[in-house]
Parts: C-alpha cells; sequence; structure tokens
C-alpha cells in the first residue's frame, strides 16, 4: 500500500514538473516560436522595402524595437505629402511583413504620454523607454509603450490615438509583492 502511494505521489510530481517545464521553456519546436518571436530584417533591406512599397518617401531614422513582447524594426520618415510617419515591420530580408503605420499627426504627443505618467506618479526621469509600436503582430493598432526603470520592469500601454491607458504589466511577476512586503517593514514617521 505505501509502495502504491509513492509511486502515485512520484508520478504526480513528475507530471507537475513536466507542466511546469513546458510551460516556461516550450516544447523546443521552432514552428511553434513562429506565433511569438519574428526576425528582423536588416535595415538595408527595410528601407529599400518600405521605399520601394511607396510606405515612405524618405527615410530619416530606423530603430530595433522590443515592447515586451513582439519585436519590431520602425522607420520613420515623410510620406510623399511630406508628413512624418512611422512604418514597423519585422521578418527575415527576403519576407518582410508590414506590422503597422500611422501618421504622426494621427496619434497623441509623446509629451501627452508624460502627461499621463506623471497624474501616475512616474516622472520623464524614471522612464527608460517610450515609443510608439503596434500593440501585437495581428491587430494593427498602435500604442505607446513605455518602461519604467528599475528592477519591476514597469509597462504601460496607451492607446496611439486617443492617449487612453490600455494595458498595465510589471516584467518582474513578484514585483507587487516584494513592495507589500517592504510596505510592512516601514515605520511610520
Amino acid at each position: 500500500m505505501k509502495l502504491k502511494a509513492t509511486l502515485i505521489l512520484l508520478a504526480l510530481f513528475a507530471g507537475t514538473t513536466l507542466i511546469v517545464f513546458l510551460l516556461m521553456y516550450g516544447t523546443g519546436n521552432p514552428n511553434l516560436r513562429q506565433n511569438t518571436a519574428r526576425d528582423l530584417p536588416s535595415h538595408d533591406a527595410a528601407r529599400a522595402y518600405v521605399l520601394d512599397h511607396k510606405l515612405l518617401a524618405s527615410v530619416d531614422q530606423i530603430q530595433a524595437l522590443y515592447p515586451g513582447g513582439p519585436a519590431f524594426l520602425m522607420l520613420s520618415g515623410r510620406d510623399d505629402n511630406g508628413q512624418v510617419k512611422y512604418v514597423w515591420v519585422a521578418g527575415p530580408d527576403e519576407s518582410i511583413e508590414v506590422y503597422g503605420t500611422a501618421l504622426e499627426s494621427e496619434g497623441v504627443p509623446e509629451t501627452d504620454i508624460a502627461e499621463a505618467l506623471k497624474k501616475k506618479g512616474i516622472e520623464t526621469d524614471q522612464i527608460a523607454e517610450i515609443y510608439a509600436v503596434p500593440r501585437d503582430y495581428t491587430s494593427k493598432k498602435i500604442v505607446w509603450y513605455v518602461r519604467e526603470k528599475g528592477e519591476k520592469r514597469h509597462m504601460l500601454w496607451y492607446e496611439y490615438e486617443t492617449g487612453e491607458l490600455y494595458w498595465e504589466a510589471y516584467g518582474e511577476p513578484t514585483a507587487w509583492e516584494r513592495d507589500k512586503a517592504f510596505q510592512s517593514f516601514r515605520k511610520d514617521g
């Protein structure tokens, strides 16, 4: 009877360990990663792509962005009407895909997002990154991505057109617990 109980507990432990391992590290199948991570093209290939496809008339800046999930190459420049425009691409050089475009005039200014952050108690000097980026690989929705400095890796996403807070998360999943723990040790004045 004890042997049977021990074997059942051992099987449960092994099964739980396997599930946790798969959740944390995946199956190792590279085909499954295609939904979560895209290769980024070279700067030259991305520049040629947006110019050839008339997405931009000129390219002023190219920047790789890693907003807490999907990765994009952002090209900023001017369109045929002379307006500042952003284009986000990903994929290998031979099969570049566009994941979003936006005119600077279509979104709220970065300064408005900085003001919204101040209302949340996040000062400008506490901001590690702030830029416009597609929300994901499928929606074509553009957001302002903000990452606060510090070990908590506090991230906020604001709607590009309205400036409304869309999502808030922590890159360090136990950050909120650690804050609570430290608060219990603080002495009142």
